[in-house]
């Protein structure tokens, strides 16, 4: 077809648009890639607006997501998360599905400092009050760091993967 010529679209680049959407949909493809979150904890805007806060008032975190950015990827959504842990009285962790697989490795980090007992006991404290969050990020600083340090191989793993489906994405747009 050039363009204008009869057919079951008339030859438009929006009928052939039209046929590629149902395509897609009858191939079980969508138009594109769900979106998979960067920070493992929910949040609504006021916590996400307390993090900002915080981080900006903070030069100890952002001295800290600094130095963990020099050895590790997304450590600053890291740091996010690990306050919204301390800060939100109950924090409810997304799924590893819902994750994009770059963040795995933080969600992993997340999961394992919300449910050590020592965190728990901290969170008592810390829930609510933005500044002792913060103070709770700085004080578990060490042990981000080790689980980091641990972690090195699946967060190199999970950037292959998020290259891979990236590269599938584009095919499939293709």
């Amino acid at each position: 077809m050039n363009g204008g010529g009869p057919g079951p679209t008339g030859g438009t680049r929006a009928g052939f648009e039209e046929l590629a959407g149902r395509a897609g949909k009858w191939l079980g493809l969508s138009a594109a890639a769900p979106e998979r979150h960067t920070t493992a904890v929910v949040a609504d805007r006021f916590d996400r607006i307390a993090w900002r806060d915080t981080y900006g008032q903070s030069a100890r975190l952002r001295g800290l997501a600094e130095e963990l950015n020099d050895r590790h990827d997304h450590t600053t959504d890291l740091l996010h998360d690990a306050f919204l842990a301390a800060y939100k009285a109950a924090p409810r962790l997304r799924e590893p599905a819902e994750m994009d697989p770059s963040r795995l490795v933080n969600h992993q980090v997340v999961t394992a400092l919300v449910e050590s007992p020592e965190f728990a006991g901290l969170r008592r404290e810390t829930a609510g009050d933005p500044y002792a969050a913060a103070a709770a990020v700085l004080v578990q600083a060490a042990a981000l760091r080790r689980m980091l340090e641990r972690s090195r191989g699946a967060q190199e793993q999970a950037e292959r993967a998020k290259r891979a489906q990236r590269d599938a994405a584009g095919a499939a747009g293709a």
